[in-house]
C-alpha cells in the first residue's frame, strides 16, 4: 500500500509541473471540459464532472444514520403521565468525493479527435486543482434551525485530487432526526453539497490597457459609497460590471476583439486581486451571510444538479472583504502577452435516495438505545489541504496539531499529531486522533474538544494558533499565510528626464514573529516587466511598508515612505524637494 502511495506522491508532483493549460482554449465534449496543455497542445486535461458518496471494498456507500435514544430523569411529583418522552437525537456520517467516470473520458477523447480532425489528440487525466473547498446546505441538519429554512451549515477545505474523500458528521436533535429520516425516503433528501474547485492556466496573448479611476470607484454605490465591506462572489461580479458601464474602469484594446470574453476574465481576475481580499465565510458577520446562501441556492437545483457547465471567475462559496482604497487619481495597468489566471469550477451533490436500497439494512440506518457511554470512543479525523504539500517544499518544516479534551471527571486527554514532508509520502488517506469517555454523561459536551496548531518554518520562526473549541468530526488544516506579488509601475522616461539615475525600493512586512525585508534597484533604462516583490503574509495581515529613494545625477537623493495594500507601488511619484 505504501509503495502505491509513494508512486501517487511522485505522480502528483509531476502533474504540478506538467499540467499548465491554455485556460482560454477549453472545449466541452460529452459534458467534459477539456483544455490543451502548454507543453503539448495535442494533450488535453479535463475538469472533474460529478460527486458521489465514497464506497467501501464491497461497493457499499460509506454512510450511516444512527438515531440514538437516551434516558431522561423522571419528572417526579410533577409527572402527568407514566409515559414520558425519552432523550436522544441522530448522528449522520458520510464520506463524499468527486470524480469523472472513465467511460465519459474515453468517449470524450473519441469525440475530441473527430471534432479537431486529429488522431494525435489525447486526454491525459484530470486537472489538479490549485485549491478546493466545499459548502453544505440543509434545513434539517442545523439543531438550532426551528423554522427549517435552508442554511449554509459547513464550509471547509476539500481535496485537490479526484477520488479523495472528505468526511462529514452531524448531530441532530430528536425532532430533526425524525425529519431527516423522512427526508431520506424522498428522491432528493435535504442534504446538498457544492464543491468549489479553483484551477489556473495561461491566458491568451493580449495587447490592452486597463484605465482605473480610483476617485470614481470610491463614489460608486456598489463598493466605495455603499457602506458595506463584505461581499460574496455574485455581488463582486455585478459591482465590477457596473464600474465598466459608468466608465470608472475602461478597457482599451489593440487589435482583434475576438478574444474579448477571455480578456475580460483576465481583467476581472486582476481587479479582484487589487480591490478585495478573500476571507473565510466563518469570519463574515451573521447579518452579511445572506448573500452567500443566495449564491449557493442559485446553482443547486431540485435534483442537486449544476445548471451550467461553464467555468467562472469567482468562487460561489467565497467571501471577500473590500480593501481600504487609498490610491488617488488614475492608474493604468498594461496587459501585454500571456499571464497566469485563475478560474473556478463547481460540482454539486445531493445525497440521493439511499433509503430505497439500504433503509432496512442496520449497517446504514439504525435506531439504537445508548445505555453505557463509558465504552464509547470519539475519533476526530484530520483533513490535510493539498496546498500544504507545496509549502513543505518551499517554506514549511512541520505542522503540529494538538488536541485536548477536558472530561467531566476532571481528567484531561492531550494528543499531538506531527505532519511534515515524510507524512505525505506515507499518507494513507487516514489521519485521526481519539479520546475516550471519562464521566462525560452529556453527549453534546462529550463531542466538544479543543485544538491548536504550531507551524515551524524553514530558516527559523514559527506560528502558534490559540486553542479553538470544536465539535465536528473533522479538523481541516489550511495554511495560515498567503502569497502576494507587489508590482512596481511608473513612467521611467519621466524619471530619466528629471535626472534620476536609479531608484531603490525597499519593503518590510510582518511574518508572524519576524519582520522581513527585501529591496529592488531599478535604472531608467530597465524594463519594469517582471520587476516585483514576491512575498508571503499572514492571513491576518495585508499591509506592506515601503520606502523609495531616487538617486539623482547631481548626487542628491529624495526619499518617500508609505504603506501598500493593493499590490501596486508607483515609483514615478517623486516628492517635492
Amino acid at each position: 500500500m505504501k509503495s502505491i502511495l509513494t508512486y501517487l506522491f511522485i505522480m502528483v508532483s509531476g502533474l504540478l509541473m506538467s499540467q499548465q493549460i491554455y485556460i482560454d482554449k477549453g472545449i466541452q465534449v460529452n459534458g467534459l471540459w477539456c483544455f490543451p496543455t502548454h507543453n503539448n497542445p495535442q494533450t488535453y486535461r479535463y475538469l472533474s464532472t460529478k460527486a458521489r458518496l465514497a464506497l467501501d471494498e464491497e461497493q457499499h456507500p460509506k454512510f450511516s444514520f444512527m438515531r440514538y435514544i437516551t434516558e431522561k430523569p423522571s419528572a417526579g411529583e410533577n409527572a402527568t403521565s407514566s409515559v414520558i418522552e425519552a432523550g436522544g437525537g441522530g448522528i449522520l456520517h458520510f464520506l463524499v468525493l468527486y470524480e469523472t467516470p472513465q467511460v465519459q473520458v474515453d468517449e470524450a477523447e473519441i469525440m475530441l479527435k473527430e471534432l479537431l480532425e486529429n488522431d494525435q489528440v489525447s486526454i491525459d487525466g484530470p486537472i489538479l486543482f490549485d485549491s478546493a473547498s466545499y459548502a453544505l446546505v440543509s434545513s434539517i441538519l442545523d439543531k438550532e434551525n426551528n423554522e427549517h429554512e435552508k442554511r449554509l451549515l459547513s464550509v471547509g477545505k476539500a481535496p485537490v485530487m479526484e477520488n479523495s474523500s472528505i468526511a462529514l458528521s452531524f448531530d441532530v436533535n430528536p425532532l430533526n432526526s425524525k425529519l431527516l429520516l423522512e427526508s431520506f425516503k424522498m428522491d432528493t433528501p435535504d442534504i446538498s453539497l457544492v464543491f468549489d474547485l479553483s484551477f489556473s492556466g495561461l491566458s491568451e496573448a493580449y495587447d490592452a490597457t486597463l484605465e482605473i479611476d480610483w476617485s470614481e470607484i470610491k463614489k460608486s454605490k456598489s463598493f466605495g459609497a455603499g457602506g458595506n465591506i463584505y461581499f460574496v462572489s455574485a455581488d463582486v461580479e455585478l459591482g465590477l460590471d457596473e464600474l465598466f458601464k459608468n466608465n470608472s474602469i475602461k478597457l482599451v484594446t489593440n487589435g482583434d476583439d475576438d478574444d474579448m470574453e477571455a480578456l475580460l476574465n483576465t481583467v476581472y481576475d486582476k481587479l479582484l486581486d487589487l480591490m478585495f481580499k478573500p476571507i473565510e465565510p466563518a469570519i463574515v458577520p451573521e447579518e452579511h451571510r445572506g448573500g452567500l446562501m443566495d449564491a449557493l441556492s442559485s446553482i443547486i437545483g431540485q435534483d442537486g444538479a449544476l445548471s451550467s457547465g461553464n467555468t467562472f471567475n469567482f468562487g460561489v462559496n467565497a467571501s471577500f472583504q473590500m480593501k481600504e482604497l487609498r490610491t488617488e487619481g488614475k492608474s493604468n495597468l498594461v496587459f501585454n502577452g500571456r499571464s497566469t489566471v485563475n478560474r473556478h469550477h463547481f460540482i454539486t451533490f445531493n445525497i440521493g435516495d439511499l433509503y430505497q436500497t439500504y433503509g432496512s439494512d442496520t449497517r446504514f440506518f439504525r435506531d439504537v438505545p445508548i445505555w453505557d457511554p463509558a465504552f464509547q470512543q470519539r475519533e476526530v479525523f484530520v483533513g490535510v489541504d493539498g496546498d500544504l504539500e507545496k509549502e513543505f517544499e518551499d517554506m514549511l518544516n512541520s505542522v503540529t496539531l494538538a488536541m485536548r479534551k477536558k472530561h467531566a471527571n476532571g481528567n484531561e486527554t492531550l494528543s499531538e499529531l506531527i505532519i511534515n514532508k515524510e507524512t505525505f509520502k506515507n499518507y494513507e488517506g487516514h489521519l485521526s486522533m481519539r479520546y475516550l469517555n471519562q464521566g462525560d454523561s452529556i453527549r453534546t459536551d462529550w463531542l466538544t474538544y479543543e485544538y491548536r496548531t504550531l507551524w515551524k518554518f524553514k530558516g527559523g520562526g514559527g506560528y502558534e494558533s490559540k486553542w479553538e473549541s470544536e465539535n465536528s468530526a473533522m479538523i481541516n488544516l489550511f495554511v495560515p499565510f498567503q502569497r502576494r506579488d507587489i508590482l512596481l509601475d511608473g513612467n521611467l522616461d519621466l524619471l530619466k528626464e528629471k535626472g534620476v539615475r536609479a531608484i531603490s525600493v525597499q519593503i518590510d512586512y510582518p511574518f508572524f514573529d519576524q519582520v522581513k525585508y527585501d529591496r529592488i534597484t531599478i535604472r531608467p533604462t530597465d524594463d519594469l516587466k517582471g520587476k516585483s516583490f514576491k512575498i508571503t503574509l499572514p492571513n491576518t495581515s495585508e499591509e506592506v511598508n515601503y520606502s523609495i529613494t531616487w538617486l539623482r545625477k547631481d548626487a542628491s537623493n529624495l526619499s518617500k515612505t508609505g504603506t501598500d495594500r493593493f499590490g501596486l507601488i508607483f515609483i514615478d511619484e517623486i516628492p517635492d524637494e
